[in-house]
This record gives structure tokens, C-alpha cells and sequence, in this order.
């Protein structure tokens, strides 16, 4: 049974569900343990952690960095971090304005190279209150509504995927940077869905640089590579992590909160490296 579900989003993101809400809907399922893991930013936890308390459901700061290592893209999972660190907060900040930035190039590139009728205001219009973070998911979504592509997964197979004719690529953030930054917040990192890519001489550079974690546990990761993962982490002394990467009900690959995750004991390991 799943007791910890350390991979979530909102609408502070790429979610679909305010923090509350994803909190009100870990607590209805009778989850144990949230981790709201929103990309590049804190601006949810606040939300989600008093919302948390008020119901009486575990909750740990989380958040999912882009950042690079040797020029290859690699999601870092951070936990129990503190939130307002000074340093933490700096960096969030700076990149949610090179998100926005980076969106509006890849509008531009959508009207000039694409031929595709978008506009900003379109983007701008799916992201919660205006004032989440932005990222491609939200262009998709714009997409979509203008009936530019048939569904979100479309978008990213013609237009924005990572070698498509939209796509513009985000500041490159070093790993060991990031790593150094979340654990002098107090917090440990994890590579996030490491089954989606990552190299051998990779993970052991980011183990060299600290690296505390593996999520093995991700709903894209059948149980041969779960199985995979956990053995690097045993060899490597490294936590095992997990969590249902929930986006929401519209999401394209929409799994529950809490249908991927910890049991308590595993759980109970990863909050003895967050004290």
C-alpha cells in the first residue's frame, strides 16, 4: 500500500489542482505523506503545508529543478529543504523570469517558423491566476484550445519537443550547483524518473556531487526497472524515493495521487535523512 507520495504538482506549475485542493485530494485517498515537488519553485508549499496541517496529513517541502550536468538536461528532486532559504529563493525567482522569457520566444518561434495564430495572451490565459510558473505545458494547452493540434501530447511531437521547430531550450543550471544549494538548505536530492535517461558515468558524477536519492518508484518505471534502480541504489548507498509525478485529472498520462509511492517504511527512511 502506498503511505508517501513524494511527486506532485499544482497549479503553482504544470498542475491542474491548486495546492489545497491536491492536499484536500491526498488526505480523501488516505495517503500518509505529500510532497508537493512543483518545477523550479517554492510558491505552493506555503498553501499546501497549512492546508496539510489542517487536516493532519505529513507533508514535506519538495520541489523538481531543471538543471544540467555535462550539457545533458536532468530533473533534480529536492525535500525537506527550508523553503525560504534566502539563496533558494533567489534562484526560483530569477527562473521564473527565464521561463517566461523562454516562452515568449517559443510563441515567437510558433507565429514566425510555425505559421501557428498564437498569441502570448493565449499562453498566459492557461496559467492559473497568472501567476504560475510557466512552462511548455501550458503553450500545449494553448494550442489545443485554438485548435492548433488535436491534444497536449500532439504539441510536444510536432512543436515543442526537445528537437522540434518551437522548441527554445531553459538556462542550463549545473546539477552540483543545485545539489550543494538544497542541502544547505537542510534538504537531501533526488534524480527524478532516472529510467527516462541517465547514464552510468552520469549518476556516478552526481553521486560525486553529493546526489542522496534515486526515485526508482515512478509510474513510468515497470518492476524490471524499478528493480533496476533500486540495485544502483543499494551499490551506491543511496535512498529510494518515489511518488506519482501527478499533474492533475486533464493531465495527457493522468494517474491519482498516491497510485505510485512509498510504503511507510520507506518512507520512514527518507525522513530520517530530512531531520
Amino acid at each position: 500500500m502506498v503511505y508517501a507520495d513524494l511527486h506532485t504538482h499544482s497549479t503553482a506549475s504544470d498542475g491542474h489542482l491548486a495546492p489545497r485542493d491536491l492536499v484536500h485530494e491526498a488526505k480523501t485517498i488516505g495517503l500518509g505523506v505529500l510532497a508537493l515537488t512543483d518545477h523550479d519553485t517554492v510558491a505552493g508549499i506555503a498553501e499546501a503545508q497549512s492546508a496539510a496541517s489542517e487536516a493532519e496529513l505529513g507533508f514535506v517541502p519538495g520541489v523538481e529543478c531543471t538543471v544540467h550536468y555535462n550539457g545533458h538536461g536532468i530533473h533534480l528532486l529536492g525535500y525537506g529543504f527550508d523553503p525560504s532559504d534566502e539563496a533558494l529563493t533567489r534562484h526560483f525567482d530569477r527562473y521564473a523570469t527565464a521561463r517566461i522569457e523562454r516562452a515568449q520566444a517559443i510563441v515567437e518561434k510558433l507565429q514566425s517558423a510555425c505559421g501557428i495564430a498564437i498569441t502570448w495572451e493565449d499562453v498566459q490565459h492557461q496559467v492559473p491566476k497568472g501567476d504560475g510558473v510557466v512552462a511548455r505545458p501550458h503553450i500545449a494547452a494553448a494550442l489545443q484550445e485554438i485548435g492548433a493540434i488535436e491534444s497536449v501530447g500532439d504539441a510536444f511531437d510536432t512543436y515543442l519537443g526537445d528537437d522540434k521547430p518551437a522548441y527554445v531550450p531553459l538556462p542550463e543550471v549545473e546539477a552540483a550547483w543545485m545539489i550543494d544549494q538544497i542541502h544547505e538548505a537542510g534538504g537531501i536530492t533526488a534524480i527524478a524518473h532516472p529510467g527516462h535517461w541517465l547514464p552510468g558515468r552520469i549518476l556516478r558524477g552526481l553521486i560525486e556531487a553529493g546526489l542522496d536519492a534515486l526515485e526508482c518508484v515512478h509510474p513510468s518505471h515497470d518492476a524490471s526497472l524499478e528493480a533496476y534502480y533500486r540495485n544502483r541504489a543499494r551499490a551506491n548507498d543511496l535512498l529510494v524515493t518515489g511518488g506519482s509525478d501527478f499533474h492533475g485529472p486533464l493531465h495527457a498520462t493522468a494517474r491519482g495521487v498516491g497510485h505510485t509511492g512509498l510504503s511507510r517504511r520507506a518512507w520512514e527512511r527518507i525522513a530520517a535523512a530530512c531531520t
